[in-house]
């Protein structure tokens, strides 16, 4: 083999392993970055016992799920509101 071969086996060996390293790179941010489930968070189970009973229990609840004073801010909010009357355009 000739000295331009041997440049363009190395050459060709250099990108394909440069392609490899950054397909590695790209997949390793992007498992970094995917959120990470709260284990137990919600389940099918979860979602049938609200269903049914209508409320989970405290120890099914993670206590950074729920910031009870912001609901209620954000309900009381909701509810101070004054609502215009729709108007009517068929009349």
């Amino acid at each position: 083999m000739e000295f331009h071969e041997w440049l363009a086996v190395i050459l060709s060996a250099l990108l394909l392993a440069l392609l490899l390293l950054a397909c590695l790179l790209v997949l390793r941010r992007r498992r970094r970055l995917k959120p990470r489930s709260q284990e137990g968070w919600l389940t099918e189970a979860m979602i049938e016992q609200i269903i049914e009973v209508g409320a989970l229990s405290e120890r099914q609840v993670p206590e950074a799920a729920l910031n009870l004073e912001e609901i209620a801010h954000e309900e009381e909010r909701f509810w101070s509101e004054t609502w215009d009357e729709p108007e009517h355009y068929w009349d």
